[in-house]
């Protein structure tokens, strides 16, 4: 709803403007036109950045919209309403709360300049009424100084991370990162928040009550991923001036209570996936060998280009801008894999090796697989022709094939280096995994 379209009336009993109720109506630009009452200190003070129109109307706006269900402040607590001091010098002051101290700090504007005093009397009622009008939304001059985008608008402050990302991230991650700002933007509608409220305005009760709604949908880990992205999300708004504090860094993180439901294949499984895909899908049984035999990640799969593949010495290269380390690699083709990839048509370097189309089609082409539909493509076709239970997955081929060339006899310093692992000491952990007998020890 735009702002034009509002009733003029105001609920007064939602939220209270100021104890001065015969200056309710006065706006900004009514005490600006008076040139002589020291209108540069004033308008700085009065203007609301961004806004059009009295500060009458901004307040029928935000209660049209309840706005100030989750953030409104609390008089005494978050800040005190304007006094006139009347002495030797004349000031208005009143309190808002230090966000670094967390105590109420006072502010003061003098109105000595303003003569005679009958004028300078009024002056100071008009700006204290509207000092307490914009006080009781939640204006803090301190907080705005320590943010200066503060008062900007939330989605907008959302919209802006989104751009920044989408330079940075894979298609997948911004995939995900949407996803999330568009439930929580939901939410925040829901509850109250529009495309009025303001970048702050999130307070760690908001992320509070969020978090608790979802708790019970989500799984342990689903969970702690909502936590780590809204922590990126607003640790990055703390660092571009939107807010002051990140409201979902109080909010922990579940632990997780089982490993990774994922195991080995055996060996009768591998060759029953084997005999099913050289019958229903090359494409995808060239896929799967490159993870068991290279030891590539699903997603570095997705990414490989057909120019990466060179049969001629038995190498797959894996650039720095695909490797989840950010370093290349050249990963060995061993001779059984070599006709599986003579069988793909990679006469276009620049193709991606495995390529959306239409259906399970894994064919090479111009548009990149999603990494999503590599794993769909397991769970609703591999799974059930070769009888696989949960427990088996995509990513099992690389545990998988980690583990038989350990137990093959192939040097671990080469397993590391296949698997692209940081250090031995990881590729290690793959050791003794398979279910038998050490002959060595069985015969001692």
């Amino acid at each position: 709803m735009k702002i034009n379209k509002l009733q003029p009336k105001f609920p007064a009993d939602r939220i209270p403007i100021s104890p001065q109720k015969c200056h309710n109506s006065l706006n900004c630009s009514e005490i600006n036109d008076e040139n002589a009452f020291n209108r540069d200190k004033i308008g700085s003070i009065l203007a609301a950045p961004g806004l059009s129109g009295g500060l009458y109307e901004l307040i029928v706006e935000l209660s049209e919209r309840k706005k100030m269900q989750f953030f409104k402040p609390i008089p005494l607590a978050h800040y005190k309403l304007c006094k006139l001091c009347q002495g030797k010098d004349w000031y208005v002051y009143y309190y808002v709360l230090d966000p670094v101290t967390g105590r109420l700090k006072r502010i003061r504007s003098k109105v000595n300049s303003v003569k005679p005093i009958s004028a300078r009397r009024r002056m100071a009622r008009e700006m204290m009424a509207a000092l307490d009008q914009r006080l009781a939304l939640g204006w803090n001059p301190l907080l705005e100084a320590k943010t200066p985008k503060a008062f900007h608008p939330l989605f907008d402050a959302f919209d802006a991370f989104l751009a920044v990302k989408e330079k940075e991230l894979e298609a997948n991650s911004m995939r995900s990162y949407r996803s999330l700002v568009a439930i929580f933007r939901t939410w925040l509608e829901k509850h109250g928040f529009s495309a009025a409220s303001y970048a702050n305005s999130v307070k760690v009760e908001t992320a509070t009550q969020f978090m608790a709604d979802y708790e019970m949908k989500l799984a342990t880990k689903t969970y702690n991923n909502y936590v780590s992205f809204f922590r990126i999300l607003f640790s990055w708004m703390v660092s571009r001036g939107y807010t002051d504090v990140d409201p979902f860094a109080a909010i922990e993180k579940k632990r997780k209570r089982m490993k990774k439901n994922r195991r080995i294949l055996t060996d009768d499984e591998l060759s029953r996936l084997i005999d099913y895909l050289q019958r229903e899908n090359v494409p995808y049984l060239a896929m799967c060998l490159i993870c068991y035999c290279c030891l590539i990640r699903p997603k570095e799969i997705a990414m490989l280009r057909c120019g990466d593949i060179d049969l001629q010495h038995q190498t797959i290269h894996v650039s720095a801008s695909i490797s989840k380390n950010d370093k290349e690699s050249f990963r060995t083709i061993p001779d059984d894999l070599v006709p599986v990839l003579r069988m793909l048509d990679r006469t276009r370097d620049d193709y991606f090796l495995f390529a959306e189309h239409d259906g399970w089609d894994f064919r090479p082409g111009q548009k990149m697989v999603c990494s999503r539909k590599i794993a769909k493509y397991w769970d609703q076709a591999v799974r059930p022709a070769c009888g696989f239970g949960l427990d088996v997955k995509f990513y099992s081929l690389k545990d998988s094939g980690i583990t038989n060339m350990l137990t093959d006899g192939v040097p671990i310093n080469l397993v590391q280096q296949q698997a692209d692992h940081s250090s031995i000491a990881m590729t290690a952990v793959y050791v003794g995994k398979k279910a038998s007998a050490q002959e060595e020890i069985r015969t001692w």
